[in-house]
């Protein structure tokens, strides 16, 4: 990833000292002009100033519906399904009971495909969680071996060396511009890592919210697919009230969630507020490739010659710790903040 810098890069500033600080510019900018005593210096760079903001305000939407996308919540296959338990549903209600034999057919036939489709949702749902829960550890190691972090901070340090070898073809470069970038550069690391912590973070709460959802869902559909199966057939009215309750946690899962997303708004005490726009949304769509990378592996991981074959009756080899042989829970990879 690197800094476009052919566009609106850095200027060169031979006099530093001449420039305001942020703070001063941005009380500058707000302040009202003595000719007319009403209109603020920056008035005129209103329409300008929200397009910036729409664009910093993009991040969240890139977050938002990246982070659904991956899960494959939001999902074509899924509201499909919906409709169709709903609409077997409402054709197991129109079921002729004056009529016992086919009644009887039918109500097998139909109630067993709610049933299939039921758990097709919920054996899905579980695999939801599963992703969910192995992007927050992804995203929890990414933080904790901070090479990320690292490559961020390297390229920022990389793009004002070479702007500054640029510079010395125009001529001597002065000590105190020479602070003034030393300056920024530190400032600019120091916020990026701030900036790399907060969006992450903000992932992990949006996979969470999603996780949890899944989780609610799947268990409800478990506990009552596990009730119609032991009275399937005894009563037909108890039978109906059962999947009636299905439903209504199918329409639940696609229609009463709740996955908030704020983005963090970036703000620098530098003059280099584009390097950090641009480093964020190269550092986005980083993020979602290793995620995307990282789901592909864990789907590949028991693939293979070298499986495991636990079910293999010429396998001797042991096929995993166990008891004292186990990782203490000290020793355990981080543990998940997510309820149950």
């Amino acid at each position: 990833m690197t800094i476009n810098k052919s566009i609106f890069g850095l200027r060169l500033q031979s006099h530093p000292e001449l420039y305001p600080s942020q703070e001063e510019l941005r009380a500058f900018i707000g302040s009202i002009k003595k000719k007319d005593g009403h209109e603020a210096y920056g008035n005129d760079l209103t329409t300008y100033d929200e397009l910036l903001k729409e664009m910093k305000q993009d991040f969240r939407g890139k977050m938002f519906y990246g982070v659904l996308s991956h899960s494959r919540f939001v999902n074509p296959a899924l509201k499909s399904a919906v409709e169709q338990y709903k609409y077997l549903l409402q054709v197991l209600k129109t079921l002729d009971f004056k009529k016992p034999k086919v009644f009887i057919r039918r109500w097998a036939a139909l109630s067993e495909e709610l049933s299939n489709i039921a758990l097709y949702i919920r054996d899905n749902l579980l695999k939801i969680e599963k992703l969910c829960e192995a992007s927050i550890v992804f995203l929890v190691d990414l933080q904790i071996e901070k090479k990320f972090e690292h490559q961020l901070i390297e390229e920022i340090k990389t793009h004002f060396k070479e702007h500054l070898k640029d510079s010395l073809h125009h001529g001597p470069i002065a000590d105190q511009y020479l602070e003034t970038v030393k300056k920024d550069v530190g400032m600019l690391s120091k916020e990026i890592t701030v900036i790399l912590r907060e969006d992450v973070y903000t992932l992990q709460n949006m996979y969470e919210s999603i996780y949890n959802h899944a989780k609610k869902i799947a268990r409800e559909i478990e506990t009552l697919m596990d009730k119609f199966k032991s009275r399937k057939g005894k009563n037909f009215e108890n039978d109906w009230g059962i999947l009636e309750q299905v439903e209504q946690a199918l329409v639940s899962l696609i229609s009463e969630y709740h996955f908030d997303l704020t983005a963090t708004e970036i703000h620098t005490e530098t003059a280099h507020e584009d390097i950090l726009l641009e480093k964020r949304k190269e550092m986005l769509n980083h993020l979602f490739e290793l995620l995307q990378k990282e789901r592909r592996s864990r789907s590949n991981r028991r693939t293979g010659e070298d499986r495991r074959r636990s079910n293999d009756p010429n396998h001797k080899g042991r096929e995993r710790r166990s008891g004292k042989d186990r990782r203490s829970q000290k020793n355990r990879r981080i543990s998940l903040n997510l309820s149950s």
